[in-house]
């Protein structure tokens, strides 16, 4: 037998580095994606205190005049 003769081994051949590490990448931008996409909101204490404030205090009023007929 041809000792290159490899078609009846048990072992799974091996998937080149490249590969792998592209998988690697692709997974960790997928999960920082899904974390940005549905993690905590980082402005969400801006938000909060903006919505609470009253609006300032305003010296202009407003006057209505009677339309003319």
């Amino acid at each position: 037998m041809d000792p290159e003769d490899n078609d009846d081994d048990l072992k799974q051949p091996m998937m080149p580095l490249g590969d792998l590490g592209t998988i690697a990448i692709a997974a960790i931008f997928l999960l920082g994606f899904l974390y940005l996409m549905f993690g905590p909101n980082p402005f969400e204490a801006m938000v909060k205190s903006a919505k609470s404030q009253p609006p300032p205090a305003s010296n202009e009023v407003t006057i209505t005049l009677p339309q003319k007929h």
